[in-house]
């Protein structure tokens, strides 16, 4: 990994939140955040205007549309839940505890203050053999909603080369309205994965598997590409040299108890 990446790696489980329907810059201010608040627990962390921007390889062309874009994820975030459900029991659990924005009276700054939810850190913060991880900069390049739910879902089996979906769990996994035919499918959906992942993804192609019903009927999607090679796993292993902002020093005005970044 070269010292100007920024690597995103979370637990396997919030790839079970669905997020298709998200703007893209949303889900680009998300990881982002994601990112830089792996490793350091709960703590309360702030972010500059200027730091989300330049991580969410966001193009700033008005303020008022910026405000817009932080206010809907703070929306989204409020109602964004991990759900465990087993025999015996149901829980839900809040990603954060904290997601707050200040702002100065014409919105030229801002800051950001968050804290992740004691009961979800493990998340980001307790990882073994079962996560997923990527390049930030490959996933805030990604336009389509339905190109960034696959990278994600295609990164969590990215040693394996090959993962199934059967149709409705496809449907699903990706809100795909239920009004959309098989060919309303492939090109609103599987033309721009395609578009799109196959410079993140070596040899990626999408086979579908029919049944031998009649009218052969799609049943599942096959996606195969190259497999990515790594070595064994190290704890922390890029911790020194990949995936934090350096330390930005923080504004005069309005400043607080937090752990900049």
């Amino acid at each position: 990994m070269g010292k100007d990446k920024q690597i995103t790696r979370y637990s396997n489980d919030l790839n079970t939140v669905p997020m298709r329907k998200w703007t893209a810059e949303e889900q680009d201010f998300f990881f982002a955040i994601a990112t830089q608040a792996r490793g350091q627990g709960t703590k309360l962390l702030k972010f500059e205007k200027e730091q989300l921007i330049r991580l969410a390889n966001y193009s700033l062309e008005h303020n008022q549309r910026f405000y817009t874009t932080i206010e809907n994820l703070a929306n989204k975030l409020t109602s964004m839940r991990y759900y465990e459900r087993t025999p015996r029991s149901f829980v839900v659990i809040n990603l954060f505890q904290r997601f707050e924005t200040v702002w100065n009276d014409d919105l030229t700054e801002m800051y950001a203050l968050v804290r992740v939810s004691e009961d979800y850190e493990y998340v980001l913060n307790k990882l073994e053999s079962q996560f997923t991880q990527f390049e930030l900069k490959q996933f805030t390049n990604i336009r389509s909603t339905y190109a960034k739910e696959m990278f994600k879902k295609l990164k969590q089996w990215r040693m394996v080369g090959k993962k199934e979906y059967p149709i409705d769990e496809f449907r699903t996994m990706l809100e795909i309205p239920k009004s959309y035919p098989n060919a309303e499918i492939n090109r609103r959906v599987i033309t721009p994965i395609l578009d799109e992942l196959t410079q993140y993804f070596k040899g990626l192609k999408v086979k579908t598997i029919k049944s031998n019903k009649r009218g052969n009927p799609i049943i599942a999607y096959e996606f195969t590409w190259k497999p990515e090679k790594v070595d064994k796993w190290i704890n922390d292993k890029y911790e020194n040299i990949s995936d934090k902002e350096p330390y930005l020093k923080p504004k005069n005005w309005l400043d607080g108890s937090f752990t900049s970044l």
